[in-house]
């Protein structure tokens, strides 16, 4: 009677840790799919981003020209009297020299 009882006493043990494992195992294949879920909302948000700033650089370009055309003047402006006094901080230093 005992021969009997071990070995069915064993494969019920076995058949209540097996269960137990799988148990564990649901856990860790949601943690992966929660994984999956935050990459594919930060692919999202990434790609709402770039189609917003696609979208900024299609309103800039599609701007009045009368709006562009001052900034444009102004720009050029900056850069000549930029370009006027790099030019007499060179002379400044050349004379330094001699």
């Amino acid at each position: 009677m005992k021969k009997i009882m071990l070995p069915g006493a064993m494969l019920l043990a076995g058949l209540l840790v097996i269960p137990g494992n799988f148990r564990l195992a649901g856990p860790a294949l949601a943690q992966s799919q929660s994984q999956t879920m935050e990459n594919k909302k930060q692919q999202e948000l990434q790609q709402k981003r770039q189609e917003e700033w696609e979208y900024l650089d299609q309103k800039e370009k599609n701007q009045h020209p009368g709006v562009r055309y001052p900034e444009a003047v102004k720009r050029q402006e900056d850069a000549i009297k930029r370009q006027k006094d790099a030019e007499r901080r060179l002379r400044e230093l050349e004379e330094e020299e001699k």
